[in-house]
């Protein structure tokens, strides 16, 4: 509720312009880093949108180097121990690590990647249902810069990710949905008019797709056709206008969440 009637109060502003009145849809490519020709299509979609870019990937430093040259927004896509204990990368955050290992692995992703505005997990349905463990890791974020924002992929609904960067006062927002967990374009149609419901509900909806050359090629298509009824939005862009007063952003959510959460310690 106090997120729509925020939209609702922005869009009166003046100044915003007639664009400001379209639901925002915000759409975040992840995965990047494996493929220079994949990436190189996502990152030529039309419209605005944020690259997530896997650390430590063969194309990774490449890719962020295009990126920052076409002036697009880059997240640091950071590996995350999953649910199955697949052996993602090398440098996957896992439960065994305690926190000064924690703490260096995300400082030296980001010292690899320091053009990027953001973070979000790439898997983690397991280490991110670990509060004890993700307050560290936001606190590092946090600490190493307070303009970074994180965003919760949400690969599991016992996420704890979201509501530990709320109590660091890390900026953060969820994703809402997937668009290609099956890369069929019927499937995916179908996920792209529940991204347009939820934005036309709530005023704003992020989706996450990856750079699947099914993926890619629906996008083609269909991304001009939104455009004409949706406003596209960074995660950065979007931050901004759901949250003019950064600074004291984390205070109006904190005071939703309950008290045992607010009071719990790691």
């Amino acid at each position: 509720m106090m997120r729509r009637l925020l939209i609702a109060l922005l869009l009166t502003l003046p100044g915003l312009g007639q664009a400001a009145q379209k639901p925002l849809l915000a759409l975040v490519i992840d995965d990047l880093g494996y493929s220079w020709n994949q990436a190189r299509q996502a990152l030529e979609l039309p419209g605005n949108h944020s690259y997530a870019i896997i650390p430590d990937t063969l194309y990774d430093e490449r890719i962020a180097r295009l990126g920052a040259r076409m002036k697009r927004e880059l997240l640091l896509h950071i590996p995350m121990q999953s649910s199955s204990n697949l052996a993602l990368e090398p440098t996957t955050l896992n439960d065994g690590m305690d926190e000064n290992e924690l703490t260096a692995q995300v400082e030296r992703m980001l010292r690899r990647l320091p053009k990027v505005r953001g973070i979000n997990n790439h898997m983690g349905s397991r280490l991110t249902s670990e509060g004890y463990i993700m307050r560290p890791v936001m606190e590092t974020i946090r600490r190493l810069d307070p303009s970074l924002y994180f965003l919760d992929s949400k690969t599991t609904g016992h996420s704890q990710a979201y509501l530990q960067a709320l109590l660091t006062g890390v900026p953060t927002l969820q994703r809402d949905i997937f668009l290609d967990n099956d890369p069929q374009p019927e499937a995916m149609a179908i996920q792209v008019r529940r991204w347009q419901r939820k934005a036309e509900k709530q005023g704003w909806a992020i989706a996450i797709a990856h750079p699947h050359q099914a993926t890619l090629d629906y996008l083609q298509q269909v991304l001009p056709k939104l455009l004409e009824n949706y406003r596209m939005v960074t995660l950065s862009q979007l931050f901004a206008l759901l949250n003019p007063e950064k600074t004291t952003w984390p205070k109006q959510y904190l005071s939703r969440l309950p008290m045992a959460s607010r009071n719990s310690k790691p």
